[in-house]
């Protein structure tokens, strides 16, 4: 059965809440000073941890994808329903992105779910995507013990950037005392940054919630949530700064990220790369864009 999704102002309130939390290490960072560090390898490790951002914000993007096909085709808690076809598109694009959901009926699992872009889906965002991801449910999204599976074709692109990778979801839960938790593993994860830049990518990633719990239901009022986020990622280079180097990242102090700052707020995070060590510091938990950088006895000022 194909529908459509709809991406009304409830919804996106509500997919919201869960997504920002899957961020691991914010967004694309911008060097501020020409101080220190000044040297070649200290540049490479700033700009692998650029290039960590992305990627991280990419799969990310593929489980706010999930939890929106979940959500529209009932298939995030127990009760699952098939959708219901013709409904709105999003505003920018019309009639994009298409649902199918296979074995749709009762409460049979595992159910797939192919969400497609076609050549061109521009969301009311600003972002495009095309191609297709495919989605394994087998369980409902927010059931203890459920899996939930991600697997792009190799058509899949953002904002024209070529994704590819295999991300599971488990342990996704929710009580009225500790609220959302949940765990990702990407594996084959790699990212065509530009025709002169191409990432392997994996990672392991907990997310926690632990303040703004609604006693009630999850993400009922997401505007006070905010999540502990801690793992770790690893970038190896098949075309780049440093080809075969391998790059790692590893949670220092948990990140801190609110639902409503677009920014990590506070953690730190360590970056391994060609034998140089930097510690990437988010700050006191103040919503800001700021934080810094530290290569040996180098500390550098970035923005977010």
């Amino acid at each position: 059965m194909k529908s459509y999704f709809s991406t009304n102002r409830v919804l996106a309130w509500t997919i919201t809440g869960v997504a920002v939390a899957t961020v691991f290490f914010a967004c694309k960072k911008q060097v501020t000073t020409d101080t220190a560090p000044n040297n070649q390898t200290d540049n490479n490790t700033l700009t692998v941890t650029q290039h960590e951002t992305v990627a991280a914000s990419m799969y990310a993007d593929l489980f706010d994808e999930t939890a929106k096909a979940a959500v529209l085709q009932g298939l995030d808690k127990a009760g699952a329903r098939q959708a219901t076809p013709g409904s709105t598109a999003n505003a920018d694009a019309p009639g994009c992105p298409s649902l199918e959901l296979l074995n749709g009926t009762g409460n049979t699992w595992p159910k797939k779910v192919i969400v497609d872009y076609g050549t061109s889906c521009l969301d009311r965002f600003g972002v495009f995507r095309s191609g297709k991801i495919n989605i394994i449910f087998n369980g409902p999204l927010f059931n203890a013990g459920a899996t939930t599976v991600i697997e792009t074709d190799s058509t899949y692109k953002r904002n024209g950037i070529s994704i590819s990778g295999r991300l599971a979801i488990s342990g996704v839960t929710y009580d009225n005392v500790k609220g959302i938790q949940y765990t990702t593993d990407l594996t084959r994860g790699k990212i065509g940054l530009s025709d002169s830049v191409i990432i392997d990518y994996i990672s392991h990633k907990t997310v926690k919630q632990i303040a703004g719990v609604d006693p009630v239901g999850a993400l009922l009022n997401p505007s006070d949530d905010v999540y502990s986020i801690e793992g770790n990622a690893s970038i190896t280079y098949e075309k780049g700064p440093l080809v075969g180097v391998p790059a790692t990242f590893t949670t220092v102090e948990a990140l801190i990220k609110r639902w409503d700052c677009q920014y990590i707020s506070k953690g730190k995070l360590q970056i391994v790369f060609n034998k140089i060590t930097g510690i990437l510091d988010y700050g006191d938990g103040k919503c800001d864009n700021d934080a810094t950088i530290t290569v040996g006895d180098k500390t550098k000022a970035i923005k977010l």
